[in-house]
């Protein structure tokens, strides 16, 4: 009698949850299509990772961080820009990867920032190279913890900038500040070394 009762007591749940789901999804649906772009973004996400959603769909994903994005709502231009990288499910294309990260870069999201400067950091000059370095910076300072350990490294290593231990302490320790355990590696490496 009890297995029945407990039997009876998840089908119960499982359908009040199955009905919550689809509630929010309508109500997210209905709030994206009044202009509601945290909303869009929602229903983006729903869909890139198939919660409340019959099946993930990257191309309806894409769709609905797209028109957030549009509206200037950042986080979904970093996610379009994912899907874009990833190619799962859409056409990878790192030149639309590459603008919607930009995009988002310049709202202060620190891993669409890091992902730019990886772009930047590839290319040849030394202007390039010079962009990355105040990207990954930025990234850093808001709080991107790898990209503060490549900085680190950078002024370790002298291979892009001039040797700097005290500005790679300084990176290293913002990024085991944020509990990055390879940052807090990397400042006890230095700190054990004398620096």
């Amino acid at each position: 009698m009890k297995i029945l009762l407990f039997i009876i007591y998840i089908i119960l749940i499982t359908d009040l949850s199955a009905s919550t789901v689809d509630e929010k999804k309508q109500s997210f649906e209905e709030s994206c299509a009044d202009g509601k772009m945290t909303a869009c973004h929602n229903m983006g996400l729903m869909y890139d990772y198939g919660d409340g959603v019959i099946a993930e769909d990257d191309v309806k994903a894409l769709g609905f961080y797209i028109k957030a994005c549009n509206k200037n709502y950042f986080p979904s231009c970093t996610r379009a820009a994912l899907l874009y990288e990833e190619g799962k499910g859409i056409k990878e294309d790192m030149d639309k990867a590459f603008r919607l990260y930009s995009k988002a870069c310049g709202a202060e999201d620190g891993f669409a920032c890091h992902n730019v400067a990886v772009y930047y950091s590839k290319k040849e000059t030394e202007a390039m190279k010079a962009i990355s370095v105040n990207l990954y910076s930025k990234a850093c300072d808001e709080g991107y913890a790898p990209s503060c350990i490549y900085l680190g490294r950078m002024y370790r290593d002298a291979k892009t900038l001039s040797n700097d231990y005290g500005l790679a302490k300084e990176k290293f320790s913002k990024a085991c500040e944020a509990n990055n355990y390879l940052g807090c590696k990397e400042l006890r490496i230095l700190e054990e070394a004398g620096y």
